[in-house]
């Protein structure tokens, strides 16, 4: 059976729609395709998923007015199941689909997405979730079926389609796990994924500022793009009028095993999301997954759904993401505990091999393809 996953924004090492998916079902025996952003410019192999090459667009006008050209490039490869990774994508493909049948894959709360995003004026937000709520169900009710990224999304989609799947961003065991970080390392705090104003990252950087005044010396490592033009270096002004710029370091978009190796190279994982964006509220962050395969003890925001999964598990600190202060306190804590700090980085990786990997999450993906593609 041919399958092609088609995106217009994710690039072709997307942890979640390369490594974990398209390698998954190639693995299978699928034949797959991969529609995504690469700097190459003709089609190759990878990992026996044959990947169809598109450049990064220009601007966000570029990618949207290329959704029918990228539908049409999916249907010259005459799938017998298409599946989707992008919103502007969803109504395009399923036009060229005919017959057969398409996956929506929900990566995010998507109305919530909306009402948070910076070039859309304040004003028109309610009209476009208003608009994009009811656009996707129709839409919806035409897929063979929906794959979401965390059981917050999925009550949404229950409600519009019989045939529901989570499939979490859970990390893969075969990856290689962390080497236990020295003593004598210089204490690190690493992020990585979106820099955006909602993941907190400004309040890192003060509470940096605050240990740094308690005599605490800790450095910053981030890794990932920019979500506003400007933003990172606003993060280095920032820093800089600090006292800390020389703390702080921005290692830019990194691919997954560039980041695997970064996160290896530090000692503490942050998760800061800032409360108040919906988003924030319903996502399962792929990063903190990921600092606890590597052992990394946690510094996370006490907002609901990161309690959720770290209920019971003792993995690291939660705090409130908007007092720098109690940051600083949770940091200076595993600095100087660090027999704790080991603690909860083995519990965070015995989690991951019991409980939170990808192997379940194998299963239901190649479940909902050969029920779909059965029928």
């Amino acid at each position: 059976m041919r399958v092609c996953h088609v995106c217009s924004g994710h690039s072709e090492d997307d942890g979640r729609v390369f490594h974990r998916q398209c390698v998954t079902l190639a693995e299978a025996g699928y034949e797959v395709h991969l529609i995504a952003r690469s700097a190459r410019h003709e089609a190759y192999s990878n990992r026996a998923v044959s990947i169809h090459p598109l450049p990064d667009p220009k601007s966000r006008q570029e990618r949207l007015a290329r959704r029918w050209s990228v539908a049409r490039m999916a249907a010259s490869l005459c799938p017998d199941l298409y599946h989707v990774h992008e919103p502007e994508l969803i109504g395009p493909v399923l036009a060229v689909a005919g017959p057969h049948p398409v996956i929506w894959d929900v990566h995010e709360s998507y109305l919530d997405v909306l009402m948070d995003r910076h070039w859309i004026p304040k004003w028109a937000r309610p009209v476009v979730r208003t608009a994009w709520d009811i656009r996707e169900r129709q839409l919806v009710r035409r897929c063979a079926g929906v794959v979401v990224a965390t059981d917050l999304i999925a009550p949404r989609y229950r409600a519009i389609h019989d045939k529901v799947l989570v499939v979490a961003n859970f990390p893969i065991l075969s990856e290689p796990p962390c080497a236990v970080p020295p003593s004598n390392r210089a204490p690190s705090c690493v992020f990585t994924g979106t820099i955006a104003p909602n993941r907190g990252i400004l309040q890192v950087i003060q509470a940096l500022a605050v240990l740094k005044r308690r005599g605490t010396v800790v450095m910053l490592h981030l890794a990932g793009k920019e979500s506003i033009k400007g933003f990172i270096e606003r993060l280095i002004v920032e820093s800089d009028s600090l006292g800390i710029r020389d703390q702080v370091f921005d290692h830019g978009f990194l691919s997954k095993a560039q980041t695997m190796e970064l996160q290896r190279k530090t000692s503490i994982g942050l998760v800061p999301h800032l409360p108040g964006y919906g988003n924030n509220l319903a996502a399962w962050p792929v990063k903190m997954f990921e600092f606890m395969a590597m052992g990394l003890p946690l510094v996370y925001s006490n907002i609901p759904n990161h309690l959720e999964i770290t209920r019971g598990l003792e993995v690291g600190i939660a705090v409130d993401p908007t007092q720098p202060g109690l940051f600083a306190d949770a940091i200076e804590r595993l600095v100087r505990s660090p027999e704790a700090a080991r603690a909860m980085g083995e519990a965070g990786r015995r989690a991951v091999r019991e409980r939170f990997n990808w192997d379940v999450e194998r299963a239901r993906l190649l479940g909902i393809y050969d029920e779909i593609l059965k029928n």
